[in-house]
This record gives C-alpha cells, structure tokens and sequence, in this order.
C-alpha cells in the first residue's frame, strides 16, 4: 500500500516502515513486527525532563561537597566524599580506574543532565547547538553508570562490615536522591521530540510502502537521530553524521572485539582486583576469591550478586554476542519467531553489559576507605584494570553490532 510521507518511522531494530497515528497522552507507539517502542508521548515532557534533570544536578553538588560514608577502623574514623574516591585511586596510580570513576559516574551523567536541562528549558538555542548538543546526548548515555555504582555502595557495605563498622551522612541520601532524579530525567526525556524541531525524520523523496523495509525501499536510518534518508547520501542531512544502510562491516569488529575481551578475562580472573594488607603483610585476592569469601561468611544474596555482575555476566555477553553474530551472517531461512528471540537476546545484552562494572566500584569504594596507617589498608591490583578494560570492551563490541542484520531475508507482508 503506498501513502504519503506525513508520519512515518523506520523501525531502528527490524528496519520496517510504519505509519504513525496519534499516539494519546501517555502512551506510545511500538513496532508491530518486533514490538520495539517507536514514540512515547510523554505529558508536559519538557518541563518534567527539566525539573527532574535540574533537580538531579543540585544533589550531585550537594554529594560532591561532603563526606557521605565513614568507616571505624579500631577507633579510627575514616570518612570520604565521592570526589575522594578517584583521587584515592590516582594516587594508588590507577589512573585508568580513576579516569573511568569521573568519566561514567560524573563527567558524562552530568553533561546528560546539563544537556536535558539546556533542550527542556525555554532558553533560546539555535537548531546547530540543539543538534549538537544531541549528538553528544546520544554519543555517551550508554557510558553513564551513576545507578551501577550506588548499587557498587550497597554491595561494599557488606564487605566493610568485616572492617569496621560503617556510617552514612545526609549527603548519601542526597547521593540517592542523584541518581533517582538522574534516572527519572532519562525515562521521560525524549530526543526524538527535540529532533523533530531542527528537522522532520522524512527525508525520502518518493511515496513509501508501510509493512516493507527500509533495504527494499531504498531508504537507510541515520544511526544518531532515527531519521530516514535515501541510500545515496552519504550524510544524515538533520545531524550530519556518516549513516550505512547494514553496518556489516562492523560484525567484523564486534567479532575482533569479542576475541580481545576473551584474552583480556584470562588474566582478568588469575590476577587479583584487590590488595589487603594486615600489619604490613599483603595478600591479594581474585574475583573468585571474593565470592567464596562472602559465601563462606554467610552472606549468600552478596555473593551471588558479585559472582553474577562479574563472572557469570562476561561469559553469557561473550557468548550472546557471538550467537546474534553467527544469527545475522549464517542463517539463512529466518522465522520471526526466532528473529524475536535473538532481538531480546540483544536487548538483554545491551542492558546487562555495564552491570559488570559494579565489582570495579565496589573495589573503588573499599579501598578508599578502609586505610588506618600501618595497621590495615586496602589496595587495588592489577587484575581490576583488566577487568575494567573487560567491561568496556564488550560495551562497545555491543554497540558495533547492528541489530537490523537479524531481521534480513525474512519475509514481509505483502
């Protein structure tokens, strides 16, 4: 059926164009084929974007300026501030775990937030300082892990217990008030909306067929700002960024990048993540060591938590990532039913994968504080760095992979 190019989308999972109604107040709009959400019609977006966004910013300060955890180390009271933790780090000369604490706990959320609050707000920005600032939105909201390391908190607060006996301030609740306001600002913003002002998502120049794939039409979607653009520009023309109609090239790098991640988890379990040292005498400790320790202990929930953000986790995206790969380039004869499938394998892959970081952040935050001179202190070790690199690796191998490969030579509706 063919139709005019008034509402349409061109779904970003199974590349399948689709006619968009008026969605009511409330509610959104999914795909009808893979079911993936297309539009929210978020009431008064804006403004609650801003409020919670600007909301979110003041207790981030308020956190920053304050010791909000405290530990008694055998009548010693040791106490820190979220901004003392990646200085601890440093000065231990892990700067590479210190860069990764500022970078996806404060630097990026806080450009997120500052983002959302310049877009919802009603000051007057030109449509090259809205797109602009939307690319860098979309560029580094998945590295964003505020709520992963007060996850991190909660879970050190177990293994402190056997140090000491710990204390918490008002600025940790505010801490927590951070990363609720943090979290609500992204479930209501929608950039979508903010792009639809600089530019219409409509850039084909003939009528499209609803129920048929962009690939059939001719017509690509620009990977930054889900517009559709025929397949002969090289350029999406709202957000300037390169688009491909497949990115199948870069299955060769989720595949290369999968491999790397492989070799980097065998020494990231044989070395230790953590150095404990009693009147003066080191002794280190794997990830594993870290499980059976809080097993043995009886603290179970914990230690299952750990051993699945940190052992269990890794593995499965390894291997997920590697079937979706084997799914898009062998398989030749797909049913939806399995194409179905292999979509929320990828979006279990994609939210999952920095949850592993939470044993990297648990390791940040005990070691800065349990130190009581010569008597006890806790170090990092080598092996957190190779776990950290890990983490990151399988994010972006993740991220490389296009989804829409899935979805080829399966049949449409005619």
């Amino acid at each position: 059926m063919t139709v005019d190019n008034q509402d349409y989308v061109l779904c970003s999972h199974c590349d399948l164009v689709i006619e968009l109604t008026d969605v009511a107040v409330g509610h959104k709009a999914t795909c009808p084929r893979c079911s993936t959400t297309l539009f929210k019609n978020q009431n008064n977006m804006k403004f609650r974007a801003a409020m919670y966004a600007f909301c979110s910013l003041i207790m981030l300060i308020v956190a920053c300026g304050f010791i909000f955890i405290d530990i008694n180390l055998v009548g010693n009271i040791n106490g820190v501030s979220v901004l003392d933790i990646p200085k601890t780090l440093f000065f231990d000369k892990y700067s590479y775990i210190s860069a990764l604490f500022v970078l996806f706990v404060l630097v990026f959320p806080l450009l997120n937030l500052s983002i959302i609050v310049l877009l919802c707000s009603k000051i007057k920005l030109t449509k090259y300082r809205k797109r602009d600032l939307l690319i860098v939105y979309e560029k580094i909201q998945h590295w964003c892990m505020p709520e992963i390391f007060l996850t991190g908190i909660l879970v050190s607060f177990v293994k402190l217990m056997s140090y000491g006996s710990i204390g918490v301030t008002g600025t940790f609740w505010a801490f927590c008030l951070f990363v609720f306001f943090y979290i609500k600002a992204l479930v209501i913003f929608t950039p979508g909306k903010i792009w639809n002002e600089i530019h219409r998502n409509n850039f084909t120049l003939k009528p499209l067929q609803v129920g048929k794939t962009g690939i059939y039409q001719n017509i690509k979607l620009c990977n930054c700002c889900h517009a559709m653009v025929p397949t002969e520009y090289a350029k999406c023309p709202r957000c300037k960024q390169k688009s491909q109609l497949r990115g199948r090239d870069k299955i060769q790098w989720t595949i290369a990048l999968l491999v790397t991640s492989l070799i980097i988890y065998i020494p990231a379990n044989l070395f230790g993540i953590m150095i404990t040292e009693v009147f003066g005498s080191p002794s280190s400790s794997t990830i594993m060591d870290g499980v059976i320790y809080m097993w043995q202990a009886g603290d179970v929930p914990v230690a299952l938590i750990i051993f699945a953000a940190s052992v269990v986790i890794p593995i499965l995206k390894i291997i997920s990532l590697s079937l979706l790969c084997y799914f898009a380039l062998a398989v030749k004869h797909k049913k939806k039913r399995n194409c179905l499938k292999m979509k929320k394998l990828y979006n279990a892959v994609e939210f999952i994968g920095k949850w592993s970081m939470i044993d990297i952040f648990v390791v940040s935050v005990v070691c800065s504080l349990v130190r009581n001179q010569q008597m006890m202190g806790v170090y990092p070790d080598i092996g957190v760095s190779f776990f950290a690199t890990v983490v990151i690796i399988t994010m972006i191998a993740s991220q490389k992979f296009d989804p829409r490969l899935l979805w080829d030579r399966i049949p449409t509706r005619k």
